[in-house]
């Protein structure tokens, strides 16, 4: 590679460097937004009651982008991260600064590393008032290759 080319690829290198070091600046110390990564615990909870069922928490990250998208992964005591998928999704801001919609998709596969579905979740958010945490409320659709419905679940 000549002299020239390194250095230009040097400063786009160092350009799009700066540029996520100011987004990541401006996200936590201008604007209180969902934007960056979260470490999470779901609880699955009855539908109806909104009580804890007393399965082991889920633990995950989920990672808010600028512009609406994100991505997540989560896995149970026990669970096996092969079987599923990291999640994609897309999220949005509903009103004022605190209150989030979001939603993804990740893919299911038994042991044998075959594909037997996916699983969506759906969610409001409220980012707390220091804008440290945030609480969610989701439905979670279990689904077979084919798309049908086996299952529907909710968390917090």
């Amino acid at each position: 590679m000549s002299a020239k080319r390194s250095l230009i690829t040097l400063s786009i290198g160092a350009a799009l460097a700066a540029m996520s070091a100011m987004s990541f600046a401006s996200s936590s110390i201008l604007e209180r937004t969902i934007v960056g990564t979260w470490r999470t615990v779901v609880t699955i909870v009855n539908c109806q009651t909104g009580n804890p069922v007393g399965a082991p928490p889920i633990i995950g990250l989920s990672t808010f982008n600028l512009g609406g998208t994100m991505s997540e992964w989560g896995i149970g005591p026990g669970g096996n991260p092969a079987q599923r998928s990291p999640s994609h999704g897309v999220w949005e801001r509903d009103h004022g600064w605190r209150s989030y919609t979001f939603a993804f998709r990740h893919y299911r596969c038994d042991a044998s590393g075959a594909l037997i579905g996916s699983q969506t979740v759906a969610a409001d958010a409220e980012l707390a008032a220091d804008g440290r945490s945030y609480e969610s409320i989701a439905s979670v659709q279990i689904l077979d290759v084919n798309h049908n419905v086996l299952a529907t679940i909710c968390a917090t």
